[in-house]
């Protein structure tokens, strides 16, 4: 039987690292096999492409240089990581998948989504998601606040205006696909934005199991 894929999306800062973290306890608690990975990264390649993409001091890229650059990376997690694991049963859980390129060079960085979608079906074969989770976070100063005095990296240092265009990417992602992709307020409390996934998860692994 093959096993569960389950993203979380959403700008950095909004929590992504942190509800990966604790819905994969969670769920080993309850005896399922559980994989975690990244975007861009994941493999010996992808973190040499996440180095090169996120370096702040790295060369400036077109947004079509950097989506073929993402995309690259993900041919090689689906490859050598995603798919064995899912032919295995596993549960996936990633931080970041297809829709970051989608919203970050697409609607965001202006390359056509359709030319997009394309590169994503051929990175992928063709792999969806089962289940997104946006966590969305409304007010930019949050978004700053969490980031804190770290220094940011190439796309965290892009300015106000680029970073609302992503959310509304994220957003218009979810009317499209509402089935698969929920949004979940990421200005909520830690252990709100936990229940709300893990509600979700654990009602598609029921549904799952019985069909």
């Amino acid at each position: 039987m093959r096993g569960i894929f389950i993203t979380f999306e959403g700008c950095d800062g909004s929590g992504k690292s942190t509800q990966i973290r604790r819905v994969s306890s969670a769920l080993r608690e309850r005896g399922v096999d559980v994989l975690t990975t990244r975007e861009p990264g994941g493999t010996p390649f992808g973190e040499l492409v996440r180095s090169l993409l996120l370096d702040p001091n790295g060369p400036e890229r077109t947004p079509l240089a950097e989506m073929l650059m993402y995309s690259a990376a993900r041919a090689e997690i689906v490859a050598r990581v995603i798919a064995p694991a899912l032919r295995e049963g596993k549960l996936v859980l990633s931080e970041r998948f297809y829709d970051s390129t989608t919203v970050y060079q697409g609607y965001a960085g202006g390359i056509p989504i359709p030319d997009i979608e394309t590169i994503n079906r051929i990175s992928t074969v063709g792999l969806t998601p089962d289940l997104t989770f946006v966590l969305d976070l409304k007010d930019p100063q949050v978004f700053h606040a969490r980031l804190g005095p770290k220094k940011k990296d190439k796309i965290e240092s892009r300015d106000e205006e680029y970073h609302r265009r992503v959310r509304e990417g994220y957003r218009d992602l979810a009317k499209r696909y509402p089935e698969r992709i929920h949004v979940v307020d990421a200005s909520l409390t830690e252990d709100e934005v936990f229940g709300a996934v893990m509600s979700v998860i654990l009602g598609f692994m029921d549904k799952a199991q019985k069909r």
